[in-house]
C-alpha cells in the first residue's frame, strides 16, 4: 500500500467523509433531541468541568513507534491514576506498533489495520468496524495530529466522548465531541497528555514511563551484537523509517555515520552495532560499513531483532547515536542516552528527554520544515540543517559526555 498517496486521500477523502458524518451526527442529535457532535465551528467545551472516569477507552495513533512511546505517559495516567479506578484501555494502531504496547503492560488489547495493500486495508477496516461497536467503549482518545481516518474510527465506535486534536488548518476535529488544540509548543509527550486533560487525569510534564525488558531477549540481543565481556556496546541507527519527500530529509550522511563509527572503536575500543529495518536501511548500513577501518569491529542487526530484542540492545548499551527516529524515543523507555541529530524537525518536539542526552540542532531560519502543519511533507531537496553537522563536533561532544575508559583511567590515576 501506497502510504504516500494515502495520506493525500485521507486529506481530501477524509474531508469530504467527516463532514458527511458530522452532519448526519447533527441530523441525528436533532431527531433524538441530544448532542452528538458539537456545531461545526465550536471550539470550547460546553462544560470546563472533568468528566466522569471512564471505564473503557479506546486510543488511537496509527502510524510512528517513536509516537507510540511518547504517548505511553498519557496511557498510563489514564489507567493507573490515583483519583479513580483503573480503566481498561485498547489501542488501534498499526501492526508494527502492536509489541511494543503489548510489551508496556499499558493496554489490554490492541486492534490494527492490515495496509499491506488496498484491498487488505479494505478487508480489515470492514472487520475493525463491527469490532469497535461491540467494544462499548466510554471515551475515544485520538492521537493522530492530522490524519483524518483515525476521527471517523472513533465516531463509527459509538463511544459518546471523542477527544482528539483540532489542528489549525487540518480541519480534523468536527467528529470529536471535545476538541483539543494543538499547537508547537510543547515537547510531543506534553502535547499528546492533553488528550487526558478532559477526563481531569492529566500530569504535565509527562513522566518518564519504564518499559521492563524481557532478560532472554537481552541476552539474545547481545550475543547477536558479539558483546564481550568489558567492552562497550554503542548502537547506531541511521534510518528515519518511511520517507514521504523528495529526499531523506532527517538522514546524517551514511559515510559521517562511519567515521564516527570508527572514531568510537578507535578511542573508546566499543563494539558498534548498527540497527535498521527493511532493505533501505540496510543499504545504508552497508554503505557506512563500506567506507570504514574497522568494519570488522562492527556489527549490523537490520531486520535480526525483534521489539523485545532492540530494547535490550538498547538497555545493554552505553549509548546510541541516532537520527530523529523512533529510537530515541524506544532507548528513553529503558533509560539509555543518545546522541541525536536533528535537522528538518524540532528537538524541543521530538527529541529525548534524559538528562544525559546529546542533542544537534542547527536551528537554522529554514527550520523546522517537516511538522504536523504540513503533513511532516516538506518541498526541500537541500538539507543544509544535516549537512551542517560535522563529525567532528559529534566525536568530541561523546568524548565529553562519555568519557572514554583510557580517558577515565588517566583522570583517576591523576587525581591520585
Amino acid at each position: 500500500m501506497n502510504l504516500h498517496l494515502a495520506r493525500y486521500i485521507d486529506r481530501w477523502g477524509g474531508l469530504g467523509l467527516a463532514w458527511l458524518l458530522w452532519f448526519g451526527g447533527r441530523v441525528a442529535g436533532a431527531v433524538r433531541g441530544r448532542s452528538i457532535v458539537p456545531p461545526l465551528l465550536a471550539t470550547t467545551p460546553q462544560s470546563p468541568d472533568p468528566l466522569p472516569p471512564p471505564r473503557r477507552v479506546l486510543a488511537i495513533k496509527f502510524y510512528g513507534l517513536g509516537n507510540i512511546a511518547m504517548i505511553l505517559p498519557t496511557l498510563q495516567a489514564m489507567k493507573r491514576h490515583a483519583g479513580g479506578p483503573e480503566c481498561e484501555v485498547d489501542f488501534l494502531t498499526l501492526p508494527g506498533n502492536v509489541p511494543l504496547l503489548r510489551q508496556s503492560g499499558l493496554v489490554d488489547r490492541t486492534l490494527s489495520v492490515d495496509v499491506r495493500t488496498w484491498a487488505s486495508f479494505v478487508r480489515s477496516v470492514a472487520e475493525l468496524l463491527s469490532v469497535l461497536r461491540s467494544g462499548r467503549y466510554d471515551a475515544v482518545l485520538d492521537f493522530e495530529q492530522f490524519m483524518k481516518l483515525s476521527g471517523v474510527f472513533g465516531f463509527l465506535s459509538g463511544a459518546p466522548v471523542r477527544i482528539g486534536f483540532n489542528t489549525e488548518g487540518q480541519a480534523r476535529g468536527w467528529l470529536y465531541t471535545h476538541r483539543i488544540a494543538y499547537a508547537d509548543t510543547d515537547h510531543m509527550a506534553d502535547i499528546f497528555m492533553r488528550t487526558a486533560q478532559p477526563s481531569g487525569r492529566a500530569l504535565v510534564p509527562a513522566p518518564r514511563v519504564r518499559v521492563p525488558v524481557d532478560a532472554d531477549a537481552r541476552r539474545r540481543a547481545c550475543e547477536r551484537a558479539g558483546a564481550e565481556p568489558g567492552r562497550e556496546i554503542v548502537a547506531m541507527h541511521m534510518g528515519t523509517g518511511p520517507n514521504y519527500n523528495k529526499i531523506a530529509l532527517k538522514r546524517w550522511d551514511a559515510t559521517r555515520f562511519g567515521e564516527l563509527a570508527d572514531r568510537l572503536v578507535e578511542h573508546r575500543g566499543a563494539r558498534v552495532v548498527f540497527t535498521g529495518q527493511g532493505a533501505e536501511e540496510a543499504e545504508l548500513v552497508r554503505e557506512a560499513m563500506a567506507g570504514m577501518r574497522h568494519a570488522d569491529r562492527c556489527v549490523s542487526l537490520c531486520d535480526a531483532l525483534d521489539v523485545g530484542e532492540l530494547l535490550g540492545l538498547l538497555e545493554a548499551s552505553e549509548f546510541i547515536v541516532s537520527n530523529d527516529t523512533s529510537i530515541i524515543h524506544l532507548a528513553g523507555l529503558v533509560a539509555t542516552p543518545t546522541v541525536a541529530i536533528f535537522g528538518p524537525t524540532e528537538p524541543r518536539l521530538y527529541g529525548p528527554r534524559g538528562p544525559g542526552d546529546v542533542v544537534f540542532y542547527k536551528g537554522l531560519y529554514c527550520s523546522p520544515c517537516l511538522s504536523n502543519y504540513n503533513l511532516k511533507m516538506s518541498r526541500c531537496v537541500d538539507p543544509v540543517c544535516m549537512r551542517e553537522i560535522g563529525v567532528d563536533e559529534v566525536a568530541e561532544a561523546i568524548e565529553k559526555r562519555f568519557p572514554s575508559p583510557a580517558a577515565s583511567a588517566a583522570g583517576a590515576a591523576a587525581a591520585s
